[in-house]
């Protein structure tokens, strides 16, 4: 059917064997973890079978971006062709539409909020992708979970989320992101519309996601923010204000992750508490809610005022009692199951916990579903799905592996450079000026056209400000990443220094990018206390479990921004020299592709000259 509508379609034996293997899944109502190299095109992959089957769905992601080509490229091209009449929609958060309730509490002067205005009395929808800017107030107008009142709101049968999400229970396909799928555990799974079956592409980033919603966090912000709600409720606390400003300075701590907690600190926040008084907080909202009513209609003549205030008593109550329940948590540290630790955010600590073993909300997870696919490029390390499976704790899912359509022995040049000295902590400063001799000759191999990926800013804040080529570049955190991208593919022979998020979820067809460098393996960061604890946790196995494993995958993840299409050619050039000397290089370089490796930059740039490979070492 794709052959007989899409002229440049290519037929990719890979795509039919995993949606066989899907659809079979779904028709057994059984579990499956598959890997899909990159160019399988594996969203067709699971979309048809899921279309086919004709039971509702959920499709879960980790990127925006691949929910966007879901919802509005993917599952449209398939309506046109398949003859089965389906539906589908997409779920965010709450913060991505218009409040109703706090769009008319709030005022502003200036420009941006005269075109807001203006948008928001025309909107269908509420929409934030529809806005033509994000103005600085939209977190002050946006929904908010801890500020909603549901059907109690007086404002519920207009909501632009409600009103979407009652919508949500016709449709046959449900796409949404891992955050919302987790946060449904949380909920007892009243938050996503039933489903039968369930689809986690992106699945390699899902235990991180689980750790984080299980997480709580403490800031400056949610204490101002109840601070600001009492004051609307004529409760006097402006003699909170800079305490909470002084606690979460956290005068005298070092602006970075610190774990465990200092004693100090939690003294501190045990005094927070019995100054906050949070249960008299309640008690005075409790018996000064008809007070404000009845205040309030007189004044208005209106009887939706009253209601208002009595929403926002209510909502008021119900975030007092969970940050009541977060601040004892963070005093008594009494979970064992979570790691507790100071973050820091635009000069202000916020206390954080994690939790660090997913398998038990996995489990239930995948237990309200009849059937489970899991799917991504990468999943397996030396072609064993092992290390996923450990760390989810599952059991009972057929597993396969589907390859790649592109031949990298033809389009691709491995590059390893043995003679850089080690990037340990002791060889940090060496290591990085010495590197960036590597990256300049790299670049200028190949005229630019280049991503540059590291593992941390230091390093690459360092490699912007020393970095001499004749070619444009910019940095993450020049533009925000969707415009650096455009950026990048709009300039020509452009350089992209990156980290984070840059590696994985970029798609750049096409000889715009020719050259993907990998400064260092992206092993896990000492310090990171979620990481640390979990290596703790798994005593002398914590490199073969842990460490090694999680840094091929990520590895895997950068290495795939290279080569999207059959036509593309490139190199990807690692600098770190540890997989020709460590005892487990063999294990890594086993875990990627097969193809060319070259230790010399002349290599590299013959690769380029001649557009073909020169014979050199492989990696079978």
């Amino acid at each position: 059917m794709l052959k007989e509508k899409f002229a440049d379609y290519e037929h990719r034996p890979q795509q039919l064997e995993m949606a066989e293997e899907v659809y079979s899944c779904l028709k057994n109502k059984g579990k499956l973890l598959v890997e899909a190299g990159t160019g399988v095109g594996k969203s067709f992959s699971y979309l048809v079978p899921v279309i086919l089957s004709r039971e509702k769905t959920i499709i879960s992601t980790a990127s925006i971006a691949l929910q966007d080509q879901l919802v509005h490229k993917d599952l449209i091209t398939l309506k046109a062709i398949i003859p089965h009449n389906f539906t589908f929609a997409i779920l965010k958060g709450k913060n991505n539409y218009l409040c109703l309730k706090r769009e008319k509490e709030f005022v502003e002067l200036g420009d941006a909020y005269t075109r807001f205005r203006e948008w928001a009395s025309a909107t269908n929808t509420g929409d934030k992708d529809e806005l033509p800017f994000i103005p600085d107030f939209w977190f002050r107008v946006c929904g908010d979970s801890v500020d909603c009142s549901g059907k109690e709101c007086p404002f519920y049968d207009d909501c632009f989320y409600y009103r979407h999400y009652r919508y949500l229970y016709e449709v046959d396909i449900l796409v949404t992101n891992h955050h919302i799928l987790v946060y449904d555990i949380l909920s007892e799974f009243n938050l996503l519309p039933f489903h039968n079956q369930l689809i986690i592409d992106e699945a390699h980033q899902i235990e991180n996601v689980i750790s984080d919603v299980f997480g709580t966090i403490l800031n400056r912000s949610r204490l101002f923010w109840l601070l600001y709600r009492l004051k609307g409720l004529k409760i006097a606390v402006e003699h909170l204000f800079e305490p909470i400003e002084s606690f979460f300075k956290g005068k005298g701590l070092q602006t970075q992750t610190t774990f465990p907690i200092p004693e100090n600190i939690i003294t501190g926040l045990r005094e927070l508490k019995g100054l906050l008084s949070l249960d008299k907080i309640i008690n005075r909202i409790n018996t000064s809610k008809t007070v404000i009513a009845g205040e309030t209609e007189p004044d208005t003549g209106s009887p939706d005022a009253a209601n208002d205030m009595r929403d926002k008593a209510e909502t008021t109550i119900n975030y007092v009692k969970s940050l009541s329940r977060d601040i004892e948590d963070f005093v008594e540290q009494g979970d064992n199951e979570r790691v507790y630790y100071i973050d820091w955010n635009k000069g202000y600590m916020e206390l954080k916990s994690n939790l660090v073993e997913s398998h038990i909300p996995f489990e239930k997870l995948i237990q309200n579903y009849e059937s489970v696919v899991m799917t991504s490029a990468t999943l397996t390390t030396c072609r064993d799905f092992s290390y996923l499976k450990d760390r989810l704790g599952i059991e009972g899912f057929k597993e396969r592996l589907i390859g790649t359509p592109f031949d990298y022995k033809k389009q691709a040049l491995l590059y390893i450079d043995k003679g850089l000295p080690p990037p340990d902590k002791g060889n940090s400063e060496l290591f990085q000026r010495e590197s960036l001799k590597s990256i300049e000759g790299l670049i200028n191999a190949s005229k630019g056209r280049a991503l540059v990926l590291f593992t941390s800013y230091n390093h690459l804040n360092f490699t912007a400000r020393n970095i001499n080529i004749d070619y444009p570049f910019k940095s993450q955190g020049d533009m925000p990443p969707a415009r650096l991208i455009e950026w990048f593919k709009e300039t020509a022979n452009s350089v992209l220094l990156a980290t984070t998020t840059f590696w994985q979820g970029i798609d750049i067809k096409g000889e715009k990018l020719s050259l993907v460098v990998i400064v260092k393996m992206p092993f896990g960061s000492p310090g990171d206390p979620v990481y640390d604890e979990r290596c703790r946790r798994l005593r002398d196995r914590w490199f073969r479990d842990l460490a090694l494993p999680s840094a091929i995958l990520m590895l895997r993840q950068g290495f795939g921004r290279l080569i999207r299409g059959t036509e593309d050619r490139g190199v990807v050039a690692i600098l770190d020299s540890r997989l020709v000397t460590a005892s487990y290089s063999k294990t890594i370089i086993t875990s990627l592709p097969k193809m060319e490796i070259v230790h010399t930059i002349d290599d590299v740039k013959r690769f380029f000259e001649k557009g073909g490979l020169n014979g050199s070492n492989s990696s079978d």
